[in-house]
C-alpha cells in the first residue's frame, strides 16, 4: 500500500482458514496494521445484524411477516403500522431519510432518541410499494426490535448468539471502550471532508417542511445525500463516541478473521465447528432477492436480501477464444453486505466460502470502492481452483 492505512483480509474455505492476512499501516505513526486489528466497518455491520435478525426469527422469536408494531407499538404511528419487518430490512418500508430527523450525527449516539425520532417519522413513499436503502434508520427499527423480543441490549444480543459462540475477539455492534486502544485510527485521505457533512441546515430545514408527494418528486441526488449522509457526519467518524455508541445500521468495528468466521459459518449450512447459527430453511430465506430493480437511493441493482446484499462479484468469466475474462456476475445465491469505506463481507454457500475485508484506509475509486470487488473475484477463483 502506498502511504497511510492498512487493509486485513480473512477467507475461510470449507472451514478452514485457508487465508488471514494485513497489510500497511494502522495510524499514521507508522503502526502495522495486523489481523486482530479492529476497524470501523460502517455498513458491513448490517450483514451481522441481519444474521442475528435471521437467528431471533430461526427461534420463534420473531416473525419477519409481522408487523414492526406489533413488538413496537408506538412505532405504528404516520402511516407506519403495517411495516412488517421483513419490509424494514428489505428497505421496503420507505423511511430512509435520515435528514428529516436530525441535524447532527452525534444525535445517533443516543439510543433512545433516535427510537422516539424513528416513531414519529412519516414514510416518504407509501411502504412496500418502492424501495431505498436505508443506510441509517433500519438499524434501529431491527435492532429496537430485537431488543423488545428479547429483553437484552443489542450489544448484548451479539456477544451471546454470534460472538461467543463462535469465539470471535473481534465482533462489535457497540464497541466496549476497554477495546478503544485495539482500534485501527480512521483515515479518509481521498474524500473531502466537506463531502461528509450533508445538505445545508436550510435545505434539509425545507425538506422536513415538504409534503410527501412533493418530496418524491425531489432530486435522485438529493434523495441520496439525505438518506446516507446525516448531517456532520465527517466529523464524527472515528471519534470514540462514535465507536462506543449503538448505530447498527453505521458502526461496526470488526477484525477480518471474526467476520470471516461468521460467514464461513452460513457457507456451510449455518454451522461451523459444532455450532449451530442458522438452519438450512433460515439461509434459504436469507438468500432470496426482494429488491432486484433500481433502488430509489442508490442508483445500483444491488440486489438486497432481507437484510443483506448480493456480493458485487464473484468471479464468473466468459471463454472468448484463449481469453477469460471476468463478467463481475455474482453469485445469485451468495448474501453479506458492504460498507462505506472499503470493507465487506460475505458468504458463498456453493463454494463453501466465507470472505471478509477490513480497512482503515477509506476512498477507494468513485463511483464506489473495487477493493471488495477485487477481494471477492480472487477468493472465489482460489477457492475453485482449491476444490479441483
Amino acid at each position: 500500500m502506498h502511504g497511510p492505512g492498512g487493509t486485513a483480509i480473512a477467507v475461510y474455505h470449507r472451514g478452514e482458514l485457508v487465508a488471514d492476512l494485513a497489510c500497511g499501516t494502522r495510524d499514521r505513526a507508522g503502526n502495522p496494521f495486523e489481523p486482530d486489528t479492529l476497524a470501523l466497518s460502517m455498513s458491513t455491520g448490517k450483514g451481522v445484524m441481519a444474521t442475528l435478525l435471521h437467528q431471533m426469527a430461526d427461534r420463534d422469536v420473531v416473525d419477519l411477516d409481522a408487523p414492526v408494531a406489533k413488538y413496537w407499538p408506538e412505532f405504528g404511528k404516520h402511516g407506519k403500522g403495517a411495516i412488517t419487518l421483513r419490509q424494514a430490512a428489505s428497505h421496503r418500508a420507505g423511511l430512509y431519510s435520515i435528514a428529516r430527523i436530525i441535524d447532527s450525527s452525534e444525535e445517533m449516539f443516543d439510543w433512545d432518541h433516535m427510537v422516539r425520532l424513528v416513531e414519529d417519522m412519516w414514510p416518504v413513499h407509501k411502504p412496500d410499494t418502492n424501495f431505498g436503502y436505508h443506510a441509517w434508520t433500519g438499524g434501529w427499527i431491527i435492532g429496537e426490535v430485537l431488543q423488545r423480543a428479547t429483553g437484552q441490549l443489542f450489544p448484548e444480543l451479539i456477544k451471546q448468539n454470534l460472538a461467543d459462540p463462535l469465539d470471535l475477539d473481534g465482533l462489535y455492534m457497540g464497541l466496549p471502550e476497554s477495546e478503544l486502544p485495539r482500534v485501527a485510527e480512521f483515515l479518509a485521505p481521498l474524500i473531502p471532508r466537506k463531502i461528509l457533512q450533508g445538505r445545508p441546515r436550510s435545505v434539509r430545514a425545507k425538506v422536513r417542511r415538504t409534503a410527501s408527494t412533493t418530496a418524491r418528486r425531489s432530486s435522485a441526488l438529493g434523495q441520496a445525500v439525505d438518506a446516507m449522509i446525516p448531517p456532520g457526519l465527517g466529523q464524527v467518524l472515528g471519534d470514540p463516541r462514535w465507536l462506543t455508541s449503538v448505530i447498527p445500521s453505521g458502526n461496526g468495528v470488526f477484525n477480518a478473521r471474526s467476520l470471516a468466521r461468521l460467514y464461513g459459518a452460513l457457507s456451510l449450512g449455518g454451522t461451523l465447528d459444532g455450532v449451530r447459527l442458522l438452519s438450512a430453511a433460515a439461509l434459504a430465506e436469507a438468500a432470496e432477492d426482494q429488491n432486484p430493480r433500481i433502488g430509489r437511493v442508490i442508483p445500483f441493482p444491488l440486489r438486497f436480501k432481507v437484510g443483506y446484499m448480493r456480493p458485487p462479484s464473484l468471479g464468473w468469466r466468459l471463454s472468448l477464444g484463449k481469453r477469460r475474462i471476468d463478467l463481475g456476475i455474482p453469485n445469485p445465491h451468495a448474501f453479506g453486505h458492504f460498507g462505506f469505506g472499503g470493507s465487506g463481507a460475505w458468504a458463498d454457500p456453493e463454494r463453501e466460502l466465507g470472505v471478509a475485508i477490513v480497512t482503515n484506509c477509506f476512498g477507494g475509486r468513485i463511483p464506489g470502492d473495487l477493493r471488495p470487488v477485487a477481494v471477492a473475484t480472487t477468493s472465489s477463483r482460489c477457492a475453485d481452483r482449491r476444490a479441483r
